[in-house]
């Protein structure tokens, strides 16, 4: 009489009950039919066991999705046992084969809401550049739809977060890097609270990181570590654009910007180097400038021919219409 397991799934009714030596009539009969048309499969060419290929493939389809091995084992219904002999390589029953190949396999990493955990620095950077922007975390969490303290306590402690809580951080972020959080209805003390609070962290907004960047551990952000104090006097940015040396706060420095853009036939490049910063974040201001002029009923637009090495698209001769 073999012991039966503790954590078995085996009900009365099934050959593997009487294996255990159930001495119930249902049971026994189960076994005896199971025995006889093993013996008819076998005379027809056709044995109980098959080798584990296309099964072992199959479940392999379930990893890539990054499902976790009791994620597969509860959505394919194969017991653990069967499910790691299977991926060892073991021959395996052919009806456990047939009722692993019947469950669809999901489709790849990405497009499908997995419990996969990868690196959380990117996620981290993003829910840390919307709290600059004055995003309060209660709003974050009602958005990402998880609990309020999920935010705050990843970044925390967390070095690691779901996929699909990455997918839906960065979906937020996409949609709310360049917007203002009372634009969009957030109390003006609840921003102000959440902006604080990110800058008592020294935490850093969204044009800090390069979007190809901003995911990867060994970046830096690109900003100064402390915020230099401005020069003494008005017309800061009409003094630093006449040559003086004088250095620019926040304000004059969007002023500058704006200017560079608007009146200059810099390229983005020059115009970064000139300011200190990448292009692609000098390139994100200058959008966020022309839509923050358009929503104010205002319209900025690059006033002097840029020459470009290339054909520019319809958006871009509209822009210079």
């Amino acid at each position: 009489m073999t012991r039966r397991p503790t954590n078995s799934r085996v009900q009365h009714g099934d050959p593997a009950c009487a294996d255990y030596g159930c001495r119930r009539e249902e049971c026994l009969e189960a076994r005896r039919w199971k025995q006889k048309r093993n013996k008819y499969l076998r005379s027809t060419g056709r044995p109980g066991f098959v080798p584990a290929d296309r099964a072992a493939a199959h479940l392999m389809r379930f990893r890539a999705a990054g499902y976790q091995n009791e994620q597969i084992i509860q959505t394919v219904g194969v017991a653990r046992n069967t499910f790691y002999r299977t991926m060892r390589g073991e021959p395996l029953l052919r009806a456990s084969e047939q009722k692993i190949l019947a469950v669809p396999a999901p489709p790849p990493l990405g497009k499908v809401r997995t419990l996969c955990l990868v690196d959380a620095t990117g996620t981290h950077r993003r829910l840390k550049a919307l709290m600059w922007l004055g995003w309060p975390a209660d709003v974050l969490a009602e958005r990402l739809e998880v609990h309020p303290s999920w935010i705050l306590r990843s970044l925390r402690s967390g070095t690691r977060v779901r996929q699909f809580s990455a997918d839906r951080v960065r979906a937020v972020y996409d949609e709310f890097w360049d917007q203002a959080p009372e634009v969009c209805g957030v109390p003006v003390t609840a921003a102000e609270e959440a902006r604080c609070y990110a800058r008592s962290q020294s935490w850093h907004g969204p044009l800090a990181w390069d979007d190809d960047m901003i995911d990867d551990p060994a970046a830096v952000p690109q900003t100064d570590a402390v915020e230099p104090i401005v020069s003494e006097g008005g017309n800061l940015a009409a003094r630093w654009l006449m040559g003086e040396a004088v250095v620019l706060g926040r304000d004059d420095r969007r002023e500058v910007l704006q200017h560079l853009f608007e009146w200059t036939n810099h390229t983005t490049e020059e115009i970064a180097v000139r300011l200190g910063m990448s292009p692609e974040a000098a390139e994100r201001q200058w959008h966020r400038m022309k839509k923050q002029a358009a929503a104010e009923g205002r319209r900025v637009w690059r006033r002097v021919f840029v020459p470009r090495e290339r054909q520019i698209n319809q958006t871009e001769m509209e822009e210079a219409a």
